[in-house]
This record gives C-alpha cells, structure tokens and sequence, in this order.
C-alpha cells in the first residue's frame, strides 16, 4: 500500500492460494456424495468426514488430483519459493458439515500445503473457511489495543479472515496457518474434499543436516 507521503511494507505475509476448479471435474460428485462417514469421528467438534481418507487416491479422481498437484506446484514454486521437483498427497477425505454442525480451529500437523475444495449446492449462510491470525508468539501484539469496530479498510487490523463457499472453488495455504469452519446456519449440507501435500521424496536438505529422505528410511 503506498500513497505521495508513505509507504506500508507487507513484511512476513501468509499467503493463501485460490483458484477454480475446472466445470468439467464436477462429474465426481456423485462419487464423493457416495462416501460414507466414518462413525469415529468427533462429529460434535469437527463435522462428519468420509471413512476414507485417501479419496483422491481413487480412480474416479485422477484428474482432479491431477489438476490440484498442478496448482500444489504452481503455489509452491512462484509463491513460497520451495525447491522441490514434485509434490504428493499424503491424506484426503471428503468434509461434511450438516446443519448446526462446526469445526474447531487447528492446523495440519506433518504436512507442508493444505487445500480444500468445495462442491455441492450453494446456500446463504454456508461458512467455507476462516483463517485466524496467531494468538501467541513472534511478531504478535501483546497489548490489548482498542480497535475500530469495522476492521475492513485494513488488512492489517484482521484477527480473521473468511472465505466464502462457492462449488468447484480450490483453496491452498501453508499448513501451519491456523483455520477453522463456523457453525452451518443453512439448511443445507456443506461439502468439501480437504488434503495434505508432502514434497514426493524428501524434506529438507542433506548439506544442512536436515534432511528427512522417505526412501533412506529403514
């Protein structure tokens, strides 16, 4: 942001990657909405999640795990700078979110990149994704400042940002960034695919001691 007088450098900015799915891959729909929950889940805290959780492993979704590695990369090369030759999905499964039903905030533990993307009929009220700023750390305020009520005209003053539900949108962040679902206050069944992605060999680097190389393990 820049004006005659000033300038605001963006130091330090988490970026988040959106994108849409091409209209042709909505023809796997049938097969996601075929996916039965897995009953161990804690539906209370986290919404219903398919029993499987390597979905897009699955023939019926080669081209959209196709298409989303394209975009993994894409993301991962001109935007996070990763030096990596290619990227793999460690875990996917399909979300759902019934009516009055939530996700608490969290991140993805052991992956680099998450994605989400989002199917079904759209309805007001349907949350999507909301991404939470740290609450704790380095480069966070400890003071409790007072604040305007209306945070819009400035990115910087967001504790939260939302994004909305829209079918066949693809989103891709770090998976460290905190995020979370709020409460489905439609009538109607919030659908998602949600993924992780690991770089495809190897973590790391070996000249600096911190190499985690998959196919070196015994």
């Amino acid at each position: 942001m820049q004006d005659n007088n000033h300038e605001i450098l963006d130091l330090f900015p988490t970026p988040v990657f959106v994108t849409q799915m091409p209209v042709h891959l909505s023809k796997i729909i049938p097969f996601l909405d075929s996916q039965i929950p897995n009953s161990g889940s804690d539906v209370a805290n986290y919404g219903e999640r398919s029993k499987n959780s390597y979905i897009l492993n699955e023939p019926e979704c080669n081209e959209a795990k196709t298409f989303i590695l394209e975009q993994v990369k894409n993301f991962a090369d001109k935007v996070l700078l990763y030096d990596y030759d290619n990227y793999e999905l460690s875990q996917s499964w399909v979300s759902r979110k019934q009516p009055g039903q939530h996700h608490t905030m969290h991140t993805h533990p052991n992956s680099m990149i998450s994605g989400v993307f989002y199917y079904g009929e759209p309805a007001p009220k349907t949350p999507a994704i909301k991404f939470h700023k740290m609450s704790a750390g380095l480069n966070v305020n400890q003071l409790q400042a007072k604040t305007k009520p209306d945070k819009r005209p400035s990115k910087y003053a967001w504790d939260t940002m939302s994004v909305e539900f829209q079918p066949g949108l693809l989103t891709l962040f770090p998976s460290y960034l905190f995020h979370s679902v709020p409460v489905n206050e439609s009538d109607k069944v919030r659908s998602s695919v949600a993924f992780n992605v690991v770089p495809k060999n190897n973590l790391g680097q070996e000249e600096n001691l911190t190499e985690l190389n998959f196919n070196k393990i015994i």
